[in-house]
């Protein structure tokens, strides 16, 4: 059988679930080659020995994004990609980066854009009343403002929490940026600019949620939305300080049952 000579490369920086999937799908893909992986330290990494150990198996380069820095003429424009791309990666790209693809950059974004820009996105879009959703972008020199070429948004429900919500949003960007590569890579895509600045959140606003005043007015709606996106059952939630001791709080809401009435803890007849 005659060998299929792949049509595009691409260079990956990715982490996380969503960039294993993305890897292997790609892995997978006769018409693309993967000529190298940029990944978080193995401190920081999320699914960082899955994606060493895909690559490994399939000969791809991979190299922890210092080093790719560092070495960038030596080990990383040798590549010469078509397409530089990044899956959940936390580092921004320089210039040297961005310039590097023959073709095309592309960023695959964990929030609606130009909503929920930076940090902690599925947060917000309960707490601010934004858009949930992903994003395929291209990438520039600002970071999340290149024009989009496509969008997927993501259902909130009340019972969500921030775990659930955050997987949410994974599931949506492995199936958005499935669907969208083969229109970018045949030019059948249609991108086109942010429609406005939109809103953007830094990291230690997220640290500020997480810590409740116990003397602070809320509605209960606003309340329970902030502990909800806060919690990660049995390992995060809101901390607040009761009498000289501090307590974790998380918050879980279940659909109550047709002809539920709730009664009173204590003794019952």
């Amino acid at each position: 059988m005659k060998q299929l000579n792949p049509s595009r490369s691409i260079l990956m920086c990715l982490d996380n679930r969503v960039g294993y999937e993305c890897l292997k799908f790609l892995l997978n893909d006769p018409e693309t080659k993967v000529c190298g992986a940029v990944v978080h330290p193995r401190a920081t990494a999320l699914f960082g020995d899955e994606i060493l150990a895909a690559c490994e198996a399939a000969g791809v380069p991979a190299f922890e994004f210092q080093r790719a820095r560092e070495h960038f003429d030596e080990i990383i424009r040798p590549l010469e990609p078509d397409y530089v791309s990044c899956f959940y990666f936390d580092y921004v790209l320089d210039e040297r980066f961005l310039s590097l693809p023959k073709i095309d950059t592309i960023n695959v974004h964990p929030g609606y854009l130009p909503y929920n820009k930076g940090f902690f996105y599925y947060v917000w879009s309960v707490l601010d009343g934004t858009p949930a959703g992903v994003s395929v972008h291209r990438m520039n020199s600002a970071a999340d403002a290149g024009d989009l070429y496509a969008q997927a948004l993501v259902e909130v429900t009340p019972e969500d929490t921030g775990d659930t919500l955050y997987r949410k949003h994974e599931d949506a960007a492995i199936q958005l940026f499935r669907a969208t590569w083969p229109s970018i890579v045949d030019g059948t895509y249609r991108s086109h600019p942010q429609r406005h600045p939109g809103t953007r959140h830094k990291l230690n606003e997220m640290s500020e949620l997480l810590r409740l005043d116990p003397d602070e007015r809320l509605r209960t709606r606003d309340l329970i939305d902030r502990l909800r996106v806060c919690t990660v059952p049995g390992r995060s939630g809101c901390i607040v300080d009761i009498d000289g001791e501090s307590f974790q709080v998380e918050l879980q809401l279940k659909p109550v049952p047709c002809g539920f009435v709730p009664s009173p803890p204590g003794k019952r007849d």
